[in-house]
């Protein structure tokens, strides 16, 4: 998204952290999904990590981020000191009818 003063956030899926996360947990995730469908309890529940987190490009995306989605509760966190309230509940609608 770009910001009125120029400035440009990327928010890429998945977050380094959610992604050694899923590989830690993976092996267990198959046994929970194999159990299931043996036990037939439904389909398989198998999702990839969804946590993003919106960064400037510039300056390698260091420091807070000013909007985090965090995909396990599927809630939103905004910095208000550094992104507009507005602009993070446009991202969000945005965010979420793309997904």
């Amino acid at each position: 998204m770009e910001l009125p003063d120029g400035t440009r956030l990327v928010g890429i899926g998945g977050t380094v952290g959610s992604w050694v996360l899923y590989a830690v947990l993976s092996p267990l995730l198959l046994v929970y999904n194999v159990g299931s469908f043996v036990g037939g309890y439904g389909g398989p529940d198998w999702f990839l990590p969804t946590r993003t987190a919106w960064r400037t490009r510039d300056g390698l995306g260091l420091g807070r981020a000013p909007l985090k989605f965090y995909g396990l509760t599927d809630k939103y966190k905004v910095r208000t000191a550094r992104l507009d309230v507005r602009v993070a509940y446009a991202q969000a609608v945005v965010h979420d009818w793309s997904g």
